[in-house]
């Protein structure tokens, strides 16, 4: 007598990758794998932050670099910095007076370029989490449940 196949059917989890890309780490979080959604978000939301820290917001200029803006954007708070540091460089009404202090001033040099490698590395990783999340395949899944049923029946930690 045949069985159905109880494997479950490969799954496109598209919210969650939404959701790994707003916060990294996050769309692991929904799909139950807290540990290593909470190691995701630590290890890409250190780096990221890193980077803004060390080179400003002016690491984000989807203008002034465009090919580095490309792995940024894989961190939504990358296109808000991005937009932030446009509202900055935009000119508002009269021109500043001599003595005023300006709105926004670039980051020059090596500190600039560290901030931007670290953030466009920080997209790049959140990239990979993205894709992890975005398809499940049952086969997967099935395999990492079978393994917990083994360890339980030999007595140890599941």
């Amino acid at each position: 007598m045949n069985r159905p196949d109880p494997t479950p059917a490969a799954r496109w989890n598209f919210v969650a990758a939404l959701a790994a890309w707003v916060l990294p780490g996050l769309g692991h979080y929904l799909l139950g794998e807290r540990q290593r959604g909470s190691i995701l978000a630590a290890g890409i939301g250190v780096l990221w932050l890193a980077g803004f820290l060390i080179g400003g917001i002016s690491v984000f200029d989807h203008v002034e670099h465009p090919a580095w803006f490309l792995g940024q954007m894989l961190v939504a708070p990358s296109v808000g910095a991005d937009v932030a540091l446009q509202a900055l460089k935009s000119p508002r009404g009269a021109a500043p007076m001599p003595d005023e202090q300006p709105r926004y001033e670039p980051g020059y040099g090596r500190v600039n370029e560290q901030g931007t490698l670290y953030t466009a590395l920080a997209g790049l990783l959140n990239l990979l989490a993205i894709m992890d999340v975005l398809y499940r395949d049952g086969k997967r899944q099935r395999l990492d449940i079978s393994g917990d049923q083994e360890r339980r029946a030999a007595g140890g930690p599941a």
